[in-house]
């Protein structure tokens, strides 16, 4: 027994000291990730709808493709970055839900490595849990599931942040914080404080003249879409839409933050980080950085004053690095968590994906239906608006999302203009209406938008008629009528 025991010790020793070539860890780190992170995620890849934003997105990127010009014939309230993303992705993959899925998950991927490069001289099971913890929170927060903006803007934003801090190559770091912002600008607090630290640990020969200009190269992508739609002579509408983002897009309700809905998701990473803190005995000046970044994260996620779930992903990267010690420990740490990590998912994905499995395709189903009846132009009046995607259609709309036009207050503080709507769907041939007030019956709710309810029932009355769907909640109504 005796000897087994001083066996098992030195092949444990030997283990742990064992070196690898770097190229070989590389690809080891990639594909351990990369399976991990398909095992977390690969049961929502034929799901149509996680979060009504991501397809928002995709519709502009295919309008992009075909022509539209983004705040001009497709409306939207976000940043032109994520609907790029979506047209690049589009450019060589199919207009169909599961490309979403793909160019979120490989962003993902992308994102965990960037990650996992801050651990250089971590061995490799501290490596590993860092990508872990990526992976799991931005499965174990569920809108972390889907192919919102966090999971795109994050990836450049780190890379630029590694950039900055591990090759010192401050033009390349900022020019990819800008891509970022042109994703979702709340990085905005993020880059005040990295370039608050590049001037802070700027070099001696370095004038501060040349270190301006390598931060202007954050402004190339920003200044580059402005140009092109100054050439296009829609430089208005593009300030128009950086305004309302970034003004109106708040709550005009006060919302609690949610201190025990952070806790409650986030208290692993906390509870490592003060483990991390309990092994290196202090907390090294590079750790720092990282929990300011957490900070900043937080700051951003937190403006609107929304408290959305997927906001608070922006805290993964920074926690994910700043709870990794800097001393190599003892190896059967990382691996506890690791292991208790993948026990937590395994609880956490079975009611995912039973959660899934009850909720109906209604774009799929609804999309279905009208090829049925002879196919046609569609246009979403209340309900998710995928079946557009199904269709191989755009909005025929300039507002996408219905929201913008159903909901009293987002129609108001985005002025959204409601005559052209409705002028916009005179020859429309299909009308969804999926919501629990029946659309006959919507003119009595005060949180339906009055303006466009009304009309829309009258035209429905005059020119439609209603078929049944195989959804309790959602009708399909038919033009009959050419006048």
């Amino acid at each position: 027994m005796k000897h087994s025991n001083e066996s098992y010790l030195l092949q444990y020793k030997l283990f742990s000291k064992m070196k690898l070539s770097p190229f070989f860890m590389k690809v080891l780190q990639f594909f351990s990730i990369f399976i991990i992170g398909y095992y977390f995620r690969s049961f929502t890849f034929e799901v149509s709808v996680l979060d009504w934003d991501e397809i928002t997105y995709f519709i502009m990127g295919k309008g992009i493709l075909l022509g539209q010009i983004p705040y001009v014939d497709l409306w939207d309230i976000k940043p032109i970055g994520i609907y790029l993303v979506h047209a690049i992705s589009l450019m060589v993959l199919p207009y169909d839900p599961v490309t979403l899925r793909w160019t979120s998950f490989l962003h993902l991927i992308a994102l965990t490595m960037v990650v996992v490069s801050f651990q250089k001289d971590q061995n490799w099971f501290w490596k590993l849990l860092s990508g872990l913890l990526v992976l799991y929170f931005f499965s174990r927060l569920t809108s972390g599931l889907s192919a919102n903006s966090e999971i795109y803007f994050l990836f450049y934003e780190w890379f630029g942040i590694y950039l900055l801090l591990k090759k010192n190559s401050i033009k390349l770091a900022f020019f990819f914080l800008g891509i970022a912002f042109l994703i979702k600008y709340i990085i905005v607090f993020d880059v005040i404080f990295l370039g608050l630290y590049a001037i802070y640990k700027k070099k001696k020969d370095n004038s501060y003249f040349q270190l301006f200009y390598q931060l202007s190269f954050f402004l190339i992508p920003i200044g580059v879409s402005f140009i092109i739609y100054f050439l296009l002579g829609h430089h208005q509408e593009y300030f128009n839409a950086l305004f309302t983002v970034s003004s109106k897009h708040q709550t005009n309700i006060t919302v609690e933050f949610p201190y025990k809905d952070l806790l409650k998701l986030f208290w692993p990473a906390i509870f490592l980080g003060f483990t991390s803190i309990l092994i290196d005995l202090k907390l090294p000046k590079e750790k720092i950085i990282f929990l300011i970044l957490t900070i900043t994260a937080l700051i951003g996620a937190s403006y609107t004053g929304y408290f959305f779930q997927h906001y608070f992903l922006a805290l993964v990267p920074p926690l994910a690095i700043f709870v990794i010690p800097k001393r190599n420990s003892f190896i059967l740490i990382p691996i506890t968590i690791i292991f208790l990590l993948f026990y937590s998912w395994s609880n956490i994905s079975n009611r995912l994906k039973k959660d899934l499995l009850y909720i109906p395709d209604h774009s799929k189903i609804i999309a279905s239906q009208i090829d049925d009846l002879g196919g046609g132009k569609l246009f979403v009046a209340s309900g998710v608006h995928a079946t557009y995607i199904y269709l191989n259609q755009l909005s025929p709309t300039a507002y996408v999302q219905p929201v913008n036009y159903i909901d009293p207050l987002f129609a108001k503080n985005f002025s959204v203009d409601i005559s052209r709507v409705l002028k916009e769907i005179e020859g429309i041939q299909f009308i969804q209406w999926c919501n629990p007030i029946p659309l006959e019956n919507a003119h009595e709710n005060a949180g339906l938008n009055q303006e466009f309810v009304i009309p829309l029932q009258l035209m429905v009355k005059n020119k439609y008629q209603k078929n049944q769907t195989k959804l309790e909640e959602c009708s399909l109504y038919q033009k009959v009528s050419l006048k």
